[in-house]
């Protein structure tokens, strides 16, 4: 009798079980004896080990055609998650907001996990397990209404050290493996981005028509990531690992008079420079005996993000935005076993938090619900203000197995907010009836929250009173394992959301309360795992997100609104050395909001703003595209090495993302000239090539 049922490709577990909180029991000293004693070898057993490997469900993701052996960008082929405002954006989950998500990468919380410029910051070596909870999880999160990621990152082998070098078009990495004695093993990787190699400082950059718009390249666009990993097996029950992570992410430019830019802001004409990065250090024990498992762990993660923007000569002719976090986090689970029937689960952790922000700018009052923020400008302000905005969770969760057939997983947890006073106690509740040994109904229920995002509360440019977000979740799902490797599940959600921000436009307040929101759906899975040397997956989700505007007691479509989406995905072992396969996606056209007409800028003599119709009242054509992806396992010089084709966009489809007037050519409020822009590439082949030493 199966006591844990997940979807099948195995991204969500929808309940706990004692056997998942069972796992990693280790193998007995006396059997240890039994096997090894005539030949006087010593076999030592490393629980650690288990999590040195990568899961199959993992591995299919970072196989993924169009994910350019990236799991996480391959999560967008999964059900309920569409990229909010084109695909090189963050992912909504069910109707969410990508703000609504939650990240963790280690048991810690992550800085970001995407790069601005399209892949995620994670080696392609490095993942071990990645599951994503779309809605309905457990108490062991906290401070999210949206999704959960949860990346695991693999341990280090107990092996000779071995060097990987990796290249493709778009990215260089370099990466380092093995064992430092009977007990330790490491790993270190390190990539930069080859994107400044396609790009010279001082061009001027062409739209897809070759025609200048006006953008001179400054400093290239340009990423790099690095993590490290220092594990002690202290014994077969203990272990200390030591994790380390960083990334960047920057970019500059010159807007001339003729960028789109400067003509409908011209005092951001000039020079403009990104910068974002992080970097985080985290120290946990993992302890697991016959009852009990236990993680404890303390990690550090400081972030910056830096925009600068209409600078001509000097810092004080222009403009600026600077943010700047630390956190520490402490954060303890104890899962206890206590017997076939029960076990408990508690979950602890305190986040000390402290966000500086820095500004000189034109105010913005403007939130997801307003088609274009840069209507809703107002004076210019600066200022600097520094925010403790430290929160904790204490959490406990019973999982009963009462009836062959029946489990169920009960929690709740008390979450508190500094910064705005609040405290919630958030119920979960998740129950499994086993219909068969291989079919699994599951319904789950939970009460979440989120503090709002400090660019909405914080003094001088927000409101500080409003109310944390809140959000009620419930599913209903039915899975089923068939013969020769197929399941299949389907689930249903319901979403509520509440006390989410409205720019107020003639108010002191800035912001209120006076949104709630709805999300609802259905995703299917029909997974088929690898036997007859093929894999693949088919995937349809149906949904429908809404935001109400309780001021005006008005009901849209939210933006990120995508009533249906299908993602089918194939892989084949052609031969011992070659694989390949396709990545097929289409979902409906993004909603967005029409350009009716043309109005004189009040600010500025002969220039010219939209005249915007019904918030996202209208639809792009449906978007779809084909990726493929071929694998050769080969030899260099000796050396074990692996030879990537890779073709995006196979026939080069133009998928319409945003739309604006097309300012250069716009010169009086008789000229309605819409532009179109495409949020894909033209068809785009990538060679990559893997050497390992």
């Amino acid at each position: 009798m199966r006591a844990i049922a997940c979807t099948p490709l195995g991204f969500a577990c929808l309940a706990l079980s004692p056997q998942y909180l069972y796992a990693a029991t280790p193998v007995s000293q006396d059997a240890k004896n039994e096997v090894t004693s005539v030949e006087r070898i010593e076999v030592t057993h490393r629980r650690s080990s288990i999590m040195a490997e990568i899961t199959e469900d993992a591995q299919k993701l970072v196989a993924m055609p169009g994910a350019m052996g990236d799991p996480l960008q391959a999560a967008f082929a999964l059900p309920g998650v569409v990229a909010a405002g084109g695909s090189m954006s963050d992912p909504a989950v069910r109707g969410s907001s990508p703000s609504d998500n939650l990240f963790e990468v280690d048991f810690m919380p992550a800085g970001y996990i995407f790069h601005d410029f399209g892949m995620s910051i994670f080696n392609r070596h490095l993942i071990q397990d990645f599951k994503l909870y779309s809605a309905g999880y457990g108490t062991s999160y906290s401070n999210a209404t949206g999704a959960v990621f949860d990346v695991n990152l693999r341990n280090p082998k107990y092996q000779p050290i071995k060097t990987t070098l990796d290249f493709t078009m778009f990215n260089a990495g370099v990466f380092l493996e093995g064992q430092l004695s009977e007990s330790t093993a490491f790993y270190f990787s390190a990539r930069k981005s080859t994107l400044p190699l396609f790009f010279d400082e001082g061009e001027e950059v062409e739209d897809e028509d070759g025609e200048l718009t006006g953008i001179t390249i400054n400093a290239a666009p340009d990423d790099n990531d690095y993590q490290g990993k220092f594990l002690w097996d202290v014994n077969s029950q203990n272990s200390v690992i030591f994790s380390f992570t960083g990334a960047q992410d920057k970019a500059g430019a010159n807007f001339n008079q003729r960028a789109e830019l400067a003509l409908k802001n011209p005092e951001y004409q000039g020079d403009a420079v990104f910068d974002r990065n992080f970097n985080s250090q985290s120290l946990i024990w993992d302890h697991a005996s016959k009852h009990v498992s236990a993680k404890v762990g303390v990690g550090i993660l400081n972030e910056t993000e830096r925009l600068e923007y209409g600078k001509v000569a000097t810092l004080t002719d222009g403009f600026f935005q600077q943010a700047k976090a630390q956190q520490i986090s402490y954060k303890a689970r104890v899962n206890y076993h206590i017997d076939q029937a029960h076990s408990v689960v508690f979950d602890a952790a305190y986040f000390d938090s402290e966000s500086t922000y820095s500004y000189d700018m034109f105010q913005y009052v403007c939130t997801e619900l307003d088609p274009d923020c840069d209507l809703n400008r107002g004076e210019r302000i600066n200022g600097h203000d520094t925010f403790d905005t430290d929160n904790y969770f204490i959490a406990m969760s019973h999982v009963w197995q009462f009836h062959p057939r029946w489990q169920s997983e009960a929690g709740l947890q008390w979450q508190t907010n500094k910064y705005t006073d609040e405290s919630f106690l958030l119920p979960r509740i998740s129950l499994n009836y086993y219909v068969t040994q291989d079919s699994t109904i599951t319904a789950k229920f939970g009460q979440y929250n989120r503090m709002q995002d400090l660019d909405v509360i914080a003094p001088g440019i927000g409101n500080p009173t409003l109310d944390s977000q809140r959000a009620n979740h419930a599913t209903v799902g039915f899975s089923q394992h068939l013969a020769d490797d197929w399941s299949w599940s389907i689930e249903g959600y319901y979403k509520t959301m509440e006390n989410l921000p409205l720019a107020l436009q003639d108010s002191e307040l800035l912001y209120s309360n006076q949104v709630e929101g709805q999300a609802y759906g259905v995703d299917l899975l029909i997974n088929k795992n690898k036997t007859d040397n093929w894999y693949g997956w088919f995937a349809i989700s149906y949904a429908k997100s809404e935001r109400t505007d309780l001021q005006q007691n008005i009901t849209r479509d939210y933006y990120a609104d995508t009533p249906l989406v299908v993602n089918m995905v194939f892989n084949y072992q052609i031969n011992e050395r070659w694989n390949g396969g396709f990545n097929f996606t289409a979902r409906s056209g993004q909603a967005y909001t029409p350009i009716v007409g043309v109005k004189e800028n009040p600010d500025y003599a002969e220039r010219y703003l939209p005249v915007y119709g019904e918030p996202f009242s209208e639809r792009f054509d449906v978007y779809h595209r084909l990726d493929i992806r071929f694998e050769r396992d080969t030899d260099f010089f000796g050396l074990d090495a692996q030879l990537i084709l890779e073709v995006m966009n196979v026939y080069g489809q133009d998928n319409t993302s945003h739309i604006d007037l097309d300012y250069q050519k716009v010169s009086s409020v008789n000229d309605l000239i819409i532009k179109e822009e495409t949020d894909d590439f033209e068809m785009r082949p990538s060679i990559g090539f893997s050497v390992s030493f």
